[in-house]
């Protein structure tokens, strides 16, 4: 399993199940994360306040890994929040490594008008 897809089954417990046991060690004690929307930088305890809110009503879809090196990887993935009408989002994520750890991310999503699972060989129910 490479770094990236490391991180990714570490993200994707914390947000399906509030389970933070697989991404705190691979956390660098100064990890920072600078979310694009919302124009802030966070560290991991104000993050997880944070996927404690947005959890109930996202789904994280597919991640894919377009970079990864032992300092740094890119992943793009998509993913649903379901309030009251769906919402699609593009997310592109960077993340900076320092001794394997994970010490700074910057994310960017994007509001999609259209559901990216449509015509693609993975539905949401896969990740619900």
């Amino acid at each position: 399993m490479t770094k990236a897809e490391e991180f990714e089954k570490a993200w994707r417990l914390a947000y399906t199940k509030k389970d933070y046991s697989l991404i705190k060690p691979l956390l660098h004690p100064q990890y920072r994360m600078l979310d694009h929307r919302m124009g802030m930088v966070m560290d991991f305890e104000t993050e997880k306040s944070l996927i404690e809110t947005l959890s109930p009503f996202l789904t994280m879809g597919p991640w894919k890994i377009l970079y990864e090196n032992d300092d740094v990887y890119v992943a793009r993935l998509f993913s649903k929040h379901s309030d009251k009408e769906p919402r699609f989002l593009a997310i592109m994520a960077t993340a900076n490594l320092q001794d394997g750890k994970l010490i700074y991310a910057e994310i960017v999503r994007e509001v999609l008008d259209f559901d990216p699972s449509e015509e693609s060989d993975w539905n949401w129910e896969d990740y619900e």
